[in-house]
């Protein structure tokens, strides 16, 4: 479960492993997709990733599927990426 104002902003709070973390620092977003060239299909898988610190000092790489707009570049749900050391 995550809380973000769409399209561009980074989450305010997401839920990972059944805590709620509230997000202090964000970098992003770094929107990536297919090649186009190559396939239609490519064009409409959005990422949009983002670096964010929660108030612990715990940083996570998190994106959302989709551009925050468009229905068609995704399904807007958010994922964990990774986790910072």
């Amino acid at each position: 479960e995550t809380v973000a104002l769409l399209p561009d902003h980074p989450p305010v709070t997401f839920t990972w492993r059944g805590v709620r973390r509230r997000v202090k620092r964000a970098d992003g977003p770094e929107r990536v997709f297919g090649e186009w060239w190559k396939r239609d299909a490519e064009l409409a898988a959005v990422r949009d990733y983002f670096q964010v610190e929660d108030e612990n000092g715990e940083r996570y790489w998190v994106y959302r599927a989709g551009d925050g707009e468009d229905a068609a570049t995704g399904s807007h749900k958010w994922f964990m990426h990774g986790i910072f050391g």
